[in-house]
């Protein structure tokens, strides 16, 4: 069953890759897996309250280490909220747009109150402890996100709810031990918003066998270049450099990636340069990196 999106389906990374798959092998599973493309433009449409459950239960069934799931899901549906969430992920129209924002969190405020529940002492306050929460938390994210495609809604993450940390935590009220780790819209699509599937680099440059190989990455970061140039996809969207723009034509990705990377307000913004201290975000919450 699919949701109302009238789009042209869109075409698998199977087929723009031309990857030679036996069609026995390729499930309704894959299909979706493969054909997955970040929507930023929502109709006004609700998503029905069964469909969205079914896209929480596909979340909460995701893997979660030794079961202790550390995660919670904070659902959106408030029209004003979503519009005071959309300012603080970096006024992201989309955001505000899409009738459901979902907002995945590393939780460990559980922990804490079984420890107190049963006469022991929380001592498990570690980086280790924030990165298996943080885990659990983007594995439940996939499995909503391949839930919703599934049903032809159409969804993107939203890393920028690392932005603001703190007044994130007071707009949905996350208690010490909860941290907001990304967000997802859901939706369904506007007409005519797909563009298709967005190449990646070849499996080559990032499939090692056995091994870590860095060999060929020259070859593999040109071919990757080429295509997409050749797609426009950073057509008009240079990331600025110390006011330094070059031809479209020799803007590619990994000029483009170069970029973004080069310093902490690179990732996407300047407004992104708060993120460059989020460890103590993330200590403020009631986490430690130790």
């Amino acid at each position: 069953m699919t949701l109302g999106s009238t789009n042209t389906a869109p075409t698998s990374r199977i087929e723009q890759e031309q990857r030679e798959i036996s069609p026995e092998f390729i499930t309704d599973t894959i299909r979706v897996l493969t054909s997955h493309e970040s929507i930023r433009s929502f109709e006004s449409t609700p998503i029905a309250a069964k469909a969205l459950e079914a896209i929480l239960v596909s979340a909460r069934s995701a893997p979660t280490s030794s079961n202790l799931q550390a995660f919670s899901i904070i659902v959106v549906e408030d029209a004003e909220r979503r519009a005071r969430l959309a300012h603080l992920v970096g006024d992201q129209r989309y955001v505000a747009e899409a009738p459901v924002m979902l907002i995945f969190c590393a939780d460990v405020s559980r922990f804490h109150y079984l420890a107190e529940r049963q006469g022991h002492t929380f001592d498990a306050d570690n980086l280790e402890m924030f990165l298996m929460a943080s885990v659990d938390a983007a594995l439940a994210l996939e499995n909503a996100l391949v839930a919703a495609e599934s049903l032809g809604l159409g969804a993107v993450p939203i890393g920028s709810v690392r932005n603001q940390p703190s007044a994130i935590a007071d707009e949905l009220g996350l208690p010490q031990g909860v941290f907001a780790v990304a967000g997802l819209t859901l939706g369904h699509p506007r007409e005519g918003v797909r563009r298709g599937t967005k190449p990646r680099l070849s499996s080559e440059a990032v499939v090692h066998r056995e091994q870590y190989s860095g060999d060929d990455i020259e070859k593999h970061v040109s071919d990757y270049d080429d295509v997409m140039i050749a797609n426009g996809l950073y057509s008009g969207r240079q990331v600025t450099s110390a006011g330094v723009q070059i031809p479209d034509s020799e803007y590619g990705w990994a000029e483009h990636t170069a970029r973004r990377t080069s310093k902490p307000e690179g990732v996407t913004r300047p407004s992104v340069a708060m993120r460059d201290h989020l460890k103590d975000e993330v200590e403020a919450r009631g986490f430690r990196i130790r």
